[in-house]
Order: structure tokens, then C-alpha cells, then sequence
């Protein structure tokens, strides 16, 4: 038996809690806006770089998802819960760098297997220890960890966290890629 909840769980009650959002119990509102704040501001935060910003973008995501969750029947979703709410936050984001920033550059000349990464087994890695990861991941450069972070802990797709972070798919592909050699060579080095 394991000692944390399966995902299927996990999905399974958040479904069942954005059913209860959906009869407009407020409790439940309440409960979901609690589970799901933090990843929202941590995701618009990095998209924005502005605490301010941050916190309209995360209230912006919060009232569309609502709103859509009201014409939404959450048992449709069948496991896919944070799938279908991180679109709203990468929305929001993806709206700000619309009005606000420029056009996301054009993609570099991105080889993974220039800097070893098309090769690597990234799931040994994990077996190091989180610790290591973590203090290894704070050597990287920002855009680096940005996009590992995004990517790794908040579970976005690749297209996702371009939208966040205002840059070409190949980029954040690129970026991601040596943000794990990087980690690697730092946990051989111990």
C-alpha cells in the first residue's frame, strides 16, 4: 500500500470538488481557489515577472475558470483536472504578452545533441535524490530554471510554458534540455 494518494484519487477528488464548485457551494469554492492558488501566481509570476501583474493574471485565470467550469461538466474531464485548469493561467499569460511584450524571438539553432542532452536517461537521475536536484536546479541560469520548474513541478506541456514565458517552443525545448545536463553534471559531481 502506498503511503501518499494515487493520482487517480487525486483526480478523482478534484473533479468531485469542482462539481460542488459547479452547484455553487461556497465552501467549495473557497476549498478550490485554496488548492490551486499558489501554482497560479507561481506560473503567472514567472510568465510576468511583477508581483502585481501576478496577482490580476492569477485572479483573471480564476474568474474564466469558473466561469467555463459553470458550462462544464467535471466528470467529462475523467483525470485530467490540472490539464484543463492550467490552460487558463497559460491563457492569461499568454494575453498579457499579447498587450505587452514583443513577439516571442524567433528559435535559435537548438541541437540537443550539441551539449550531450539528446542522450540522456533523465529518470536515473531521480533516484539521486530531490535535494540534489534542487540545489543543482539553483545553479542554473533563470531562464533555465524557469522552464525546468514550469515544466517539472507545475506539469505543463512544452507549449504551455512557451506561452507563459513569451518564447519559441524550440527555445524552452532547448532550455529544458540543458537544464537537465546541467543537473546531471552537478549530481555526478556530488
Amino acid at each position: 500500500m502506498s503511503l501518499l494518494p494515487s493520482r487517480n484519487y487525486s483526480d478523482q477528488a478534484a473533479a468531485g470538488l469542482m462539481l460542488e464548485v459547479k452547484k455553487g457551494n461556497k465552501q467549495a469554492l473557497g476549498e478550490f481557489i485554496w488548492q490551486n492558488q499558489e501554482r497560479f501566481y507561481t506560473i503567472a509570476y514567472m510568465g510576468s515577472g511583477d508581483a502585481d501583474v501576478a496577482t490580476q493574471l492569477t485572479i483573471m485565470a480564476f474568474k474564466n475558470a469558473i466561469a467555463a467550469l459553470r458550462q462544464l461538466n467535471p466528470k467529462q474531464l475523467q483525470g485530467a483536472a490540472w490539464e484543463w485548469l492550467a490552460q487558463f493561467i497559460v491563457d492569461a499569460c499568454a494575453e498579457f504578452h499579447m498587450q505587452y511584450s514583443s513577439p516571442p524571438p524567433a528559435a535559435s539553432d537548438t541541437d540537443p545533441t550539441a551539449d550531450g542532452s539528446g542522450q540522456m536517461d533523465w529518470e536515473t537521475t531521480v533516484i539521486l535524490g530531490t535535494q540534489r536536484v534542487k540545489r543543482c536546479l539553483g545553479t542554473l541560469p533563470e531562464e533555465q530554471q524557469k522552464v525546468y520548474l514550469l515544466r517539472h513541478t507545475m506539469g505543463l506541456s512544452i507549449d504551455q510554458v512557451a506561452s507563459v514565458l513569451n518564447q519559441h517552443p524550440d527555445n524552452v525545448m532547448a532550455w529544458l534540455f540543458r537544464s537537465r545536463v546541467q543537473i546531471v553534471k552537478c549530481l555526478g559531481r556530488g
